[in-house]
């Protein structure tokens, strides 16, 4: 472990312990190193940098600015800023000027932002542009005074919201002390796996991937690391090309991040080795099983090992500077932990709610513990119990107070039910699943879909769901492939393929029943994961509209009038100036429809834009022909 940082984290430790652990105290302690860099971005093409004392002298100049503004209301005011140096400076401003931060979940419709918002009594919203909300904007650029605000009027408490999986109205609230005791579980994680330590070219960098109004980039992301003067990279946007280079460029050392991200890796590092042939594949497997066995040999080094023999792969996806990532939020893939873990890029799963925070992480090791797919054992702060219908309970003194349920104020003063049904092997916690979303099977048998959509990857679904609908003898077990709307036929026929010979391989009472397709979202674009409640209600009342699989081929349409090549062929007419409807699907932009090489290179800017493409003019070669661009975009979008 860097030595400066062993000094901090023993000198901030012991000063939070001491203290009365309020949000004022954790941000004296926090901005204490002035000099160490908090946040780094790119502004285009250079780094740049922002020390912690930069940062703080910017939010005294906001928090004058916001007092002079609105006063010390001592009530709340929504902060609707996506993640970025200016939601650090908004966020303790309007702390400090006496008032209490809701963190607004960017991605909520404004129905339901504002629903929340009229629960708070908010009236003021910090921003950094114009929101259409019930409230009045405040630009945080605005906020810029002289005056000097009473360290008494600081506040103590912060609201936000869950994920959106349900999209009803929850707001958790925290006060300094709960947030002092997540922050103080950081010490325990230290103990028992100090590469969380781990620095690189002696700097320790988290990804600020996770957005800070969801409870896994407040707590894990942004208190545990700023308070112990590490520093945060923030992104420009978060599309895969610009995630993996900010990586490189910014030598990121940890990303924490939810279920969807590792397993896009996934899929990419196994796509393009089978790209290459079912030699440079099975490669690939050997030498997982390898790096995997050096690091259960020797942990400690292991993992550097492991990203030098598998650098072909590092290489091209975060390089070698990452150290340490936690999955949350949903449930990993085995293979995908596995592929991790083995890469080098040591991968441990951790669990928390918005109501709980986080409450544990799998800290073992050797990677044949953590590819066991442990939520490991509950931090010092909390309790874990599982009731007699196999249901997590938690208590303990870094959850939420209360918090409001469609208006209604739930008081949290025991046990809270997590509402996963979880299993204990050896101390070491497991998810099983959600109680509601077990089915009665037709033997009268619980079925998990959990354990079932675990097992399945098909690699040309956007995403995937099992749970029980409506069918002829009651609940069946059911699954929902969400595709592309510019799916092919072929595509289509090989996901129908690979579904129906898993389930030849599932047990006759685990068996699927039911197979769908559906072009529509299977849950919000905001949320982690798929809640099975919300997508049942969305298909009940027809907002996720179904195809079973044995129709979904006479649905389909030609290879010339599909969606995808009318919508080429519309770009290419605008381009050209010619009618879309006398375009064949063969012929040659050049020779038969006459364009300028100008004219092509626009045509292939705005294929880029449409489908967002980032590197289709860099691909290994033109393509020509209507048919040519669609099979190039049927794979790549």
């Amino acid at each position: 472990m860097n030595k400066n940082l062993k000094e901090i984290i023993r000198y901030n430790r012991d000063a939070l312990k001491s203290s009365n652990k309020t949000l004022r105290d954790i941000y004296r302690i926090m901005f204490r190193s002035e000099s160490n860099i908090l946040c780094e971005y790119t502004d285009g093409f250079r780094i740049k940098k922002e020390t912690y004392g930069e940062t703080a002298r910017k939010i005294e100049k906001a928090t004058a600015g916001l007092y002079q503004k609105i006063g010390a209301t001592h009530s709340y005011v929504a902060l609707a800023l996506d993640n970025s140096p200016e939601w650090i400076v908004a966020f303790w401003a309007i702390l400090k000027s006496g008032n209490k931060p809701y963190l607004v979940n960017l991605r909520y419709p404004d129905s339901l932002t504002n629903s929340i918002l009229n629960t708070l009594d908010i009236k003021y919203t910090v921003c950094s542009k114009e929101v259409s909300l019930d409230t009045e904007s405040i630009l945080v650029s605005s906020l810029e005074g002289d005056i000097t605000v009473p360290e008494n009027e600081f506040e103590d408490e912060i609201a936000f919201s869950s994920s959106a999986t349900s999209m009803n109205e929850v707001i958790c609230f925290y006060t300094g002390y709960q947030i002092a005791e997540q922050i103080l579980n950081f010490e325990e994680i230290i103990k028992l796996e100090p590469r969380i330590a781990k620095h690189y070219k002696g700097y320790l960098k988290q990804l600020a991937f996770l957005p800070f109004y969801h409870v896994f980039g407040l707590f894990a992301v942004y208190f545990w690391f700023t308070f112990f003067g590490r520093t945060l990279v923030f992104l420009r946007d978060y599309s895969a090309d610009t995630i993996l280079k900010t990586c490189r460029k910014h030598n990121v050392t940890h990303i924490f991040a939810v279920p969807v991200l590792w397993h896009t890796i996934e899929k990419s590092v196994l796509a393009a080795a089978k790209e290459q042939g079912e030699k440079k594949y099975n490669k690939l497997q050997r030498g997982l099983k390898f790096t995997t066995a050096i690091q259960n040999l020797f942990p400690n080094f292991g993992a550097e090992i492991a990203k030098s023999v598998m650098s072909e792969v590092t290489n091209k996806i975060f390089g070698k500077s990452v150290m340490f990532c936690i999955n949350g939020g949903g449930y990993l893939k085995d293979s995908s932990l596995k592929l991790l873990n083995g890469i080098g890029y040591n991968t441990y799963n951790g669990y928390g709610m918005s109501e709980i925070g986080i409450t544990s992480v799998e800290l073992r090791r050797k990677p044949k513990w953590r590819n066991q797919n442990s939520i490991g054992r509950p931090f010092s702060s909390v309790e874990y119990k599982i009731d007699k219908d196999g249901i997590l309970q938690v208590k303990g003194s870094s959850i939420c107070t209360k918090k409001i349920v469609n208006g209604k104020e739930q008081i949290i003063d025991e046990w809270f039910n997590t509402g996963d049904k979880m299993e204990c092997r050896d101390g070491n916690y497991f998810i099983l699943g959600r109680l509601g979303d077990v089915v009665i099977g037709e033997n009268g048998e619980n079925i998990n879909p959990d354990s079932i959509e675990k097992l399945i990857d098909i690699p040309d679904a956007k995403m995937i769901s099992v749970l029980g609908l409506d069918g002829d003898n009651g609940q069946e077990l059911s699954i929902v492939v969400q595709v592309n709307e510019y799916i092919s036929e072929q595509k289509i026929a090989n996901i129908q393929s690979y579904v129906y010979s898993f389930n030849d391989t599932l047990h006759k009472t685990m068996a699927i029943k039911k197979f769908y397709f559906t072009t529509d979202d299977l849950c919000p674009p905001t949320a982690i994961k798929v809640s099975r409640a919300q997508l049942y209600k969305k298909i009940k009342n027809g907002e996720v509209k179904l195809t079973a699989f044995a129709d979904m081929q006479s649905k389909m349409c030609s290879s010339e009038d599909s969606p995808l090549a009318n919508d080429v062929k519309i770009i290419v007419a605008e381009v050209l100036g010619i009618d879309a409807n006398g375009i064949d699907i063969n012929a040659h932009i050049f020779y038969d429809l006459g364009a300028t090489s100008i004219q092509y290179f626009s045509i292939l800017t705005r294929l880029s834009e449409r489908f967002s493409i980032t590197d289709y003019d860099k691909s290994d070669k033109y393509r020509y022909t209507i048919k040519d661009i669609c099979e190039y975009l049927e794979k790549n979008i």
